[in-house]
């Protein structure tokens, strides 16, 4: 009996869903039942009607020793729990951008405080995902040599994945991507998957949920 997989980057449906449904991402939190609930209804629409595997669920975590790790470890722990999901566990870096060096140089050439100039712009690091893509790669690579799934539902965007996905229809595995509207995704990502779905609001109402109090 045929059988399908989803593997879900939690970072790239939420940014790309809050741009979809025009919400800040502070207000988008994930719907893990709804998820599992839209997986199986989308498993009765697919060509020999597969039954569903599960879904890898793809995030990154704080450091242990990081203050906010204790609250983000029950998230995940919710997350993980819900029957039919596999969390998989990348890690966060926080680091400053690389805009930031030069415009302080250039703050400092014209005499700016720059501890003034930060009360009203103050510069914060940026959040990085590192890791995520290499799970899900081999996820996707060695589930499909081992054969546990004929069709994988990708929901991602990185152009990284572009590689696995060829990777999987080597071995005879057929990939839809499955995309919110609007989202950016690699072009090499598009043109490589057997099918698109987009992800109208309907399905990301399913997917996520919208504290609507923090919304705007």
């Amino acid at each position: 009996m045929a059988q399908f997989a989803a593997f879900i980057d939690y970072g790239f449906l939420d940014a790309a869903g809050a741009t979809a449904l025009s919400v800040k991402k502070r207000a988008i939190k994930p719907n893990a039942r709804g998820c599992i609930e839209w997986l199986r209804s989308i498993g009765e629409q697919l060509p020999a009607k597969p039954t569903f595997l599960r879904a890898y669920w793809y995030d990154a975590a704080f450091d242990p020793a990081d203050p906010r790790y204790p609250g983000q470890r029950r998230y995940f722990d919710a997350i993980g729990s819900t029957p039919g999901i596999s969390l998989r566990l990348g890690h966060l870096r926080e680091r400053p951008p690389p805009w930031h060096y030069p415009l302080k140089k250039t703050l400092e050439r014209f005499d700016v405080d720059i501890e003034e100039f930060e009360k009203h712009f103050p510069f914060r690091p940026e959040m990085s995902q590192k890791g995520v893509d290499t799970l899900i790669t081999l996820d996707m690579v060695r589930l499909a040599q081992r054969r546990a799934y004929d069709i994988g539902i990708l929901i991602a965007g990185d152009r990284d994945l572009a590689e696995p996905v060829r990777a999987a229809q080597d071995e005879g595995r057929r990939i839809i991507l499955a995309v919110p509207h609007q989202a950016g995704v690699a072009p090499e990502l598009r043109q490589l998957a057997d099918d698109v779905l987009t992800l109208d609001d309907a399905a990301l109402g399913c997917l996520l949920s919208v504290n609507s109090a923090q919304a705007s």
